[in-house]
């Protein structure tokens, strides 16, 4: 005969495995009982549950719990979490993004957006921070955001903001990377290099700034990081802290107040997710971050993310090889957007999108 030993659990179910019979509820993986009835439906719902001594989930039920509903801008996206953040009632708010809405919400919003979801009331903890889990997404109002028209006008606006700067800060950051050594452990890749270019609306630089950063939670980077990046764990051991990192950047915020721009996705989920990781405040509004690439795949309507140095070299400018620098990088990313300047300046046609795809199809 089977002893349970615990009754009454209570929790949010976040991940559900059908195929494998197991269900993440905060930040554990269980399996259940095959008799038990358990679907996709039951994502981001409250649950009250009973575990064996093999902990195995032996008794299912649903808990009866109203979802609220909440219309807001988005204040940040972190995908790898996932979890999207809005301001209300004066407070930074974590949503949890369940696999059924996940890949809506990674192609159809971004930071600025406006998102209309319920939500379940009930908190639950994963790390350091509260999250309350999204049960449903109105998308009744998306349609305008697929007209081509509406994506024209935002990428105008976009373009009229940029140019109108009197100063950019051109960033990038290489980051932290998994390995055997970490193996078992829920790993979270955190800044270890940044590279920031300060220049003026001619392009002039005016400051410059590379160092490496020492990770908060896992101090002790991987034998894969070491590699990718042609560092030695000696580098980071005598870096500057993410404090100093985070004074840094607000000091420059404060001397120039510039737009700064990033190149993909990554670097702003790597730097939204720092401030979770340190328990800091944003160090800026999300309009104050801007995407290079997406910039650029709107302007010349290409359907795919475009690596940094098939930028440069659709562009005519650049020849030599990759490496991964911070510097470096935040570099090439300064040559791209001036190059990219002059010709909204000028108005000229430029065959950016034609020398991408001899790139692609010459791979």
């Amino acid at each position: 005969m089977e002893v349970v030993i615990m009754l009454g659990h209570t929790g949010v179910i976040l991940k559900i495995n059908l195929e494998e019979r197991k269900i993440l509820m905060n930040e554990t993986w269980f399996t259940y009982d095959p008799k038990l009835t358990v679907s996709s439906s039951m994502l981001g719902q409250s649950v009250q549950y009973s575990l064996n001594g093999k902990n195995k989930i032996t008794g299912l039920e649903l808990i009866q719990q109203k979802s609220k509903e909440l219309k807001g801008k988005i204040q940040s996206l972190n995908l790898s979490i996932p979890r999207v953040s809005l301001h209300t009632g004066g407070q930074l708010i974590h949503f949890y993004i369940t696999d059924k809405y996940l890949n809506i919400i990674k192609h159809q919003f971004k930071p600025g957006d406006f998102l209309q979801f319920t939500y379940n009331p009930v908190e639950f903890k994963l790390g350091k921070s509260t999250y309350y889990a999204i049960t449903s997404i109105k998308m009744e109002n998306r349609k305008k955001v697929e007209n081509p028209q509406v994506i024209k006008n935002e990428l105008r606006q976009t373009l009229e903001y940029l140019i109108d700067s009197s100063y950019y800060a051109f960033l990038d950051l290489e980051f932290s990377m998994s390995g055997p050594e970490y193996r078992g452990i829920k790993f979270q890749p955190e800044i270890i290099q940044f590279g920031l270019i300060i220049a003026d609306a001619e392009g002039n630089l005016v400051e410059k700034m590379s160092a490496y950063v020492k990770p908060t939670l896992f101090p002790v980077i991987s034998e894969k990081t070491q590699e990718f990046l042609k560092i030695k764990e000696s580098a980071i051991t005598c870096a500057m802290s993410y404090q100093d990192f985070y004074y840094y950047i607000k000091e420059v915020i404060a001397r120039y107040n510039p737009i700064f721009l990033v190149w993909g996705v990554s670097d702003g989920f790597i730097l939204e997710n720092s401030y979770l990781v340190n328990n800091v405040e944003p160090l800026f509004d999300c309009h104050q971050l801007i995407d290079l690439q997406r910039v650029h795949r709107q302007y010349y309507q290409i359907g795919q993310d475009i690596g940094l140095y098939n930028a440069i070299k659709s562009y005519e400018i650049f020849t030599g090889t990759q490496i991964h620098d911070a510097i470096v990088d935040a570099l090439v990313l300064h040559n791209i957007f001036y190059k990219f300047k002059s010709i909204i300046l000028s108005n000229e046609t430029y065959p950016f999108k034609e020398n991408y795809q001899n790139l692609m199809n010459n791979r």
